[in-house]
């Protein structure tokens, strides 16, 4: 992919990544970090009104018009919806921005505009900046969920950690997940705490089949291939394929235990660079191997937690 078509990719990919940083924070959608600093809700909101009334009309100009010069924009008392209505204005308002760059030629990619601030700027300069905006924005939402407790969404919000880092955090996970399991019969292994959550038993067997299905043979695609594409992972399909609920605990954990070794052992051999090399996510978008690596360690807190919430519902019931 060329480095235009790399930018494309990576505005297509902000509502998804912004839909998930947001998906299980509406109860503190509105609670800034600090006194004076943006809750999650309003850095939102400044998305929205930077796309829908600043980016949009001024890309749409930019192609109609012979080098428009643009106003000031004007400061608003900002948009007052709720968080869900937000998300769908700005889904809509970058679906809009994507496709008329996605039809552009190279002439169209050169088309100038003038801005009150940063003077003459190219379309190829414009969607850059809107690119760097986005991650500057991304990562201050993790922010605010870092202070307010929340569970990380780094990879979401393009951090990447450094491998060294990962390994001693992903070779923790199994014996975290035998620690939330110590002194719980079958029975209480494989009960739903709702109807359509999943049971102690079904995350351990999501993490134990990710590791092998997923995580390891895409880690080893980026390692080697020129940015190779990954088709996004739907759980509530992989959750119908079968009962995950059947077979031993212990049996699982033991196959994790083999998988997530075998991940740290390859993890460990890769030369120096190599933690840079990008693939491209159905899901993420554009990103490297060191932020896929940073994604599986939060997808093991994400999942630790839910083996944990389902552990204190369970056992509540007697």
């Amino acid at each position: 992919m060329t480095e235009r078509e790399l930018t494309v990719a990576r505005l297509a990919a902000t509502p998804t990544l912004l839909r998930e940083m947001a998906r299980d924070g509406a109860g503190q959608a509105w609670t800034p970090s600090k006194p004076g600093e943006w809750s999650m809700g309003e850095v939102v909101r400044h998305l929205v009104e930077g796309d829908r009334d600043t980016f949009l009309p001024r890309l749409r100009r930019m192609l109609a018009e012979s080098r428009p010069v643009f106003d000031k924009g004007r400061r608003t008392d900002g948009d007052r919806a709720d968080l869900a209505t937000l998300l769908d204005a700005f889904a809509d308002a970058r679906r809009q921005a994507v496709r008329l760059l996605g039809g552009l030629d190279d002439a169209g990619w050169r088309r100038e505009g003038v801005s009150p601030s940063r003077g003459a700027l190219t379309v190829a300069t414009y969607a850059a900046t809107m690119d760097a905006h986005d991650t500057e924005h991304l990562q201050q939402i993790q922010d605010v969920r870092a202070t307010l407790g929340m569970t990380p969404k780094r990879c979401e919000a393009r951090i990447a950690l450094p491998l060294s880092a990962l390994l001693g955090a992903l070779a923790k996970t199994p014996d975290r997940v035998a620690e939330l399991a110590a002194g719980l019969d079958a029975r209480t292994l494989r009960e739903r705490p709702e109807p359509d959550e999943w049971s102690m038993k079904e995350v351990l067997a999501h993490l134990m089949e990710l590791e092998s299905r997923l995580f390891l043979p895409r880690f080893r695609l980026m390692a080697t291939q020129d940015r190779p594409r990954f088709e996004g992972f739907d759980p509530i399909a992989w959750g119908r394929e079968r009962d995950r609920r059947e077979g031993r605990f212990d049996d699982d954990l033991a196959t994790f235990r083999r998988a997530r070794a075998e991940t740290l052992a390859y993890l460990a051999t890769l030369p120096p660079g190599t933690a840079e090399r990008p693939g491209l996510s159905g899901h993420f978008g554009p990103l490297t191997l060191a932020q896929y690596v940073t994604h599986e360690a939060d997808h093991d807190l994400e999942h630790l937690a839910q083996m944990r919430d389902a552990r204190t519902v369970v056992t509540a019931r007697g």
